[in-house]
């Protein structure tokens, strides 16, 4: 699974800007385009075990899902695109085409995987893996 790729470099990414962050950091939120093939339940999985051991140990990672957008240059389209729903993808597939003129469309969004925020109980103590106060 690369969910764990990812999770591990979402790590990576916020653990510079939260280490000068007094208190406890409680989550994480990520803003995930419903076209990015990630399973929002093992990314969860992953970010927990991966962020062991690190300031973001027991912080929740909250995902915010982006629906997918697309502009057709042709008629002018803009909105979401139409879904097939097929059992074998365990989810709804984007056909991406204009659902007007049927020619080929634009992404405007929903390809997303930002890290919008994190929030932090600033009257919490954080403590290190060894239970020592960071500094």
């Amino acid at each position: 699974m690369h969910e764990y790729s990812v999770a591990a470099e979402l790590i990576s990414a916020v653990l510079p800007h939260v280490e000068v962050v007094p208190g406890r950091i409680v989550s994480v939120v990520l803003r995930k385009g419903e076209l990015r093939i990630l399973s929002d339940h093992a990314l969860q999985e992953a970010f927990s075990i991966a962020s062991t051991g690190t300031r973001l140990e027991g912080a929740a990672l909250v995902i915010e899902r982006v629906p997918a957008s697309v502009h057709c240059p042709h008629c002018g389209f803009q909105g979401q695109p139409e879904t097939l729903s097929d059992p074998r993808f365990h989810l709804a597939v984007p056909v991406l085409s204009c659902p007007q003129c049927g020619k080929d469309v634009e992404i405007t969004a929903g390809r997303e995987l930002i890290i919008d925020r994190f929030t932090v109980d600033e009257n919490a103590t954080s403590h290190s893996p060894a239970g020592k106060p960071d500094v």
